[in-house]
């Protein structure tokens, strides 16, 4: 039988191959397992970075809650992501344009009533993000910290879900614990760990190492390690200007670091390599 991942993605595949594409862009989420990490600021980051790298992107904001890369990008609220979950708008009505080009679906400043998050309305979503295939290369999704239901729905329909961890133990944890949400819905999924706010990069390296083997050890899962971002003051000053690090300060340490990532994963999306690479045992 298919687990829960197979059908969300055969749904959004079925949705693309119902519209104006035969295949869905690649669905890249960015999700932290606790608040704090920067799982915002990677995502935003990265979709500009993909952009800068010849690639049509689409960033989604669908952390319902706090709906940062929304302020990050500068968009003032006027159709949002809400309005895509109760059927009011079609993505093509709610995109707004944002820097380097990217395309962005703003988020929400209100937190959204259960009937407009509900499981029908975020497949809803998933099935509208399904058919931009003729119009992206990829959509980067933040989805926000934590498992909750919105967020584990969209890890699940990912083809690549990079988690966003700090150094910190609580945080290392958390990360882990996600792992364990996701292994317990006996998922298989494409799944990166980026390590941010590395004090000594090339000791909190070693953070990939203890999330991978408590996940192999006790989940049956594999994960890679895909970057690691160090505490960088740029960021916080890019930030105040309302600007991605990457624009604002591309040779910064931090923002060198997130172009090495978005190769990667425009390698990813180029090579339409959507191996199952985390399997629950």
């Amino acid at each position: 039988m298919h687990d829960q991942a197979d059908q969300l993605r055969q749904f959004v595949s079925g949705a693309a191959a119902g519209g104006l594409s035969s295949a869905a862009a690649p669905l890249i989420v960015v999700a932290g397992g606790k608040g704090g990490v920067g799982a915002t600021t990677v995502a935003v980051n990265l979709a500009v970075a993909l952009a800068q790298h010849g690639e049509r992107t689409v960033l989604v904001d669908a952390n319902l809650h706090q709906p940062d890369a929304t302020a990050l990008c500068q968009l003032q609220e006027m159709e949002t992501i809400t309005d895509v979950l109760t059927g009011r708008r079609t993505v093509h009505e709610v995109l707004k344009r944002g820097p380097a080009g990217i395309q962005v679906l703003p988020g929400h400043w209100a937190p959204a009533r259960a009937t407009e998050c509900s499981p029908a309305a975020q497949h809803r979503l998933l099935a509208a993000l399904g058919r931009l295939g003729a119009h992206a290369d990829a959509i980067v999704v933040d989805a926000g910290s934590g498992m909750n239901e919105v967020t584990q729905r969209f890890a699940l329909a990912s083809d690549l879900l990079l988690l966003v961890t700090t150094p910190d133990s609580l945080s290392v944890m958390d990360t882990y614990a996600a792992m364990k949400v996701l292994a317990n819905d006996q998922s298989a999924l494409t799944v990166w760990t980026v390590v941010n706010q590395a004090a000594k990069p090339k000791a909190d390296s070693q953070v990939h190492s203890r999330i991978q083997q408590a996940s192999q050890r006790f989940l049956g899962c594999q994960i890679e390690a895909a970057a690691t971002i160090p505490t960088d003051e740029k960021v916080a000053e890019a930030y105040r200007q309302g600007q991605p690090v990457v624009l604002e300060a591309p040779r910064s340490a931090a923002a060198k670091r997130i172009a090495r990532l978005a190769d990667q994963v425009a390698q990813f999306v180029e090579s339409g390599d959507r191996r199952q690479l985390v399997a629950a045992g």
